[in-house]
């Protein structure tokens, strides 16, 4: 039987265009400058529409609240561009199980399609299967969220299954797709990717 792994520090992870890294106080200045963006924010659920209307949460006074110390395996990190916060990805990571979740989202609509989640992906992936030593990563996204499914897919991640109908938007219910993605193929395409250079 496997042991639990060892959670490590929260790491700076950088790339060639983005840094991964831990947020800072002058990220929610980034984040204001930023109006809420329905395309971004429906991929995070339905609650901020449906429910409530989510730009009461785009104030500087609910982004600098008192933040509750991260839970074990919880690691969240600043997407970084050019100087700039552009969002945040995050695992939370099952040390028992060997595997995570994994969440990320671009809060810049004009950076979007320009490859920078496939960068801040691939550095989180390339760390958890390396360094952390994960045997799993998953995700859940919209089905009609092609851009966001076609990056994962570029990464690596397959698709496993579908949550029909899991949740209620002001439009009607929507999918969300299962996705994953085992450290064995990510070594292997990791290895198919050094041979062609």
């Amino acid at each position: 039987m496997l042991d639990p792994l060892t959670l490590l520090a929260l790491p700076t992870l950088p790339g060639e265009r983005v840094i991964l890294r831990e947020p800072r106080e002058a990220d929610v200045d980034d984040r204001l400058r930023h109006p809420i963006d329905p395309e971004e924010e429906d991929g995070y659920g339905s609650a901020w529409r449906r429910e409530w209307d989510g730009r009461r949460y785009h104030t500087r006074k609910h982004l600098t609240a008192a933040r509750r110390p991260p839970e074990p395996g919880a690691y969240t990190w600043a997407v970084e561009y050019d100087s700039h916060c552009i969002g945040s990805a995050g695992l939370r990571v099952d040390a028992n199980q060997h595997c995570a979740t994994y969440t990320v989202g671009l809060f810049v609509a004009a950076l979007r399609g320009q490859g920078l989640g496939r960068e801040t992906t691939w550095l989180v992936l390339s760390w958890a299967f390396g360094a952390l030593g994960l045997h799993r990563i998953q995700l859940e996204v919209l089905a009609f969220n092609s851009r966001a499914i076609n990056c994962y897919l570029a990464c690596g991640f397959r698709q496993e299954g579908v949550r029909r109908e899991a949740e209620l938007y002001p439009e009607g219910w929507k999918d969300f797709i299962l996705m994953g993605l085992l450290q064995a193929e990510y070594a292997s395409q990791v290895k198919s990717a050094h041979a062609q250079g």
